[in-house]
């Protein structure tokens, strides 16, 4: 019994220590991939499905010993079977171990290859930079030497066009000094024959205005005498006319006198118009008569004809 007790502990030892395996095999892995975790996706994700596997083969192992532990068999068999699956473990977990390895070494690679790809990158880039900016120097002065020869080009064509437009503007200048010249030459001799022109006019119209002037003087003087010819026949008609007035006025008054016989009123008077009245007052020989206005005629003429009645 004592004997049985010893093989049952040394049993149950081994099955605890293969049951166990699965958490000591995670253990394992998790410090033999700890230096992967800065890795890339890929090479962790590889990683953890082979650890992923190992567990379940050790966790399968444990199981598996566990189940084939009959009765009835003898200890020796059921210790020979806890070995071989504690064996299979422990390869399991080497060749997970390598694989992690394997898996971090690729991905150390990965890392260099990405670091080079880069380098590559910004060497192409530098290079291309370098090249478009040869490239744009030389399109530059090609373009300058383009220019240049345009330049050059232009000018020549211009000096040409400069050389041609002096020589017509020479040609043109002298042709216009010989046409000013005989110009001027023509204009001198007509300006002579216009002043010899003038002054042959001049003396004619000298001589007009000299016949002219006598004509107008003679005519000046005709017209005068006759002017004054006829200032002293209007004077003589004014005479006449003024005669004729007085003596048909004093007919009138003397008719009316004669009719009525008897001195003009002041009514009268004021009835006559102001000629009527010079007449009458010269009728009467009024003194002042010429001067007067109409009212100092009629009080002129009523004490003329007071006085004479009287």
């Amino acid at each position: 019994m004592a004997g049985t007790g010893a093989a049952g502990r040394l049993v149950k030892a081994w099955g605890t220590g293969v049951k166990e395996l699965p958490r000591n095999t995670t253990w394992l892995l998790s410090k033999a991939l700890t230096p992967l975790e800065a890795t890339k996706d890929a090479a962790g994700s590889a990683t953890h499905a082979a650890g992923g596997g190992l567990v379940d083969i050790a966790r399968q192992a444990g199981a598996s010993v566990l189940d084939a532990l009959p009765v009835g068999d003898s200890i020796e068999l059921k210790l020979q079977r806890a070995r071989a699956a504690a064996d299979e473990a422990q390869q399991a977990e080497a060749a997970a171990v390598r694989e992690a390895e394997e898996a971090k070494a690729r991905s150390d690679e990965a890392r260099q290859v990405a670091e080079r790809c880069r380098a590559y990158v910004r060497e192409v880039e530098g290079e291309q930079a370098q090249e478009v900016s040869e490239k744009v120097a030389e399109a530059r002065r090609e373009a300058d030497a383009r220019v240049e020869r345009a330049r050059a080009s232009a000018q020549a064509d211009a000096d040409r066009v400069v050389q041609r437009a002096k020589a017509e503007a020479d040609d043109r200048v002298a042709k216009a000094r010989e046409e000013a010249e005989a110009a001027q030459s023509k204009a001198k001799q007509t300006m002579a024959d216009a002043t010899a022109s003038l002054a042959e006019a001049r003396r004619l119209a000298d001589e007009a205005t000299e016949a002219t002037k006598a004509a107008a003087e003679e005519a000046h003087r005709q017209a005068a005498q006759l002017a004054a010819n006829a200032n002293r026949e209007a004077q003589s008609a004014d005479e006449r006319v003024r005669e004729a007035e007085q003596v048909r006025s004093r007919a009138r008054v003397s008719a009316q006198r004669k009719r009525d016989g008897r001195a003009q009123t002041t009514a009268d008077l004021n009835e006559m118009t102001k000629t009527d009245l010079l007449n009458l007052a010269t009728a009467e020989d009024v003194k002042g008569r010429s001067a007067m206005s109409k009212p100092e005629l009629v009080t002129a003429l009523k004490r003329s004809s007071g006085s004479k009645r009287r």
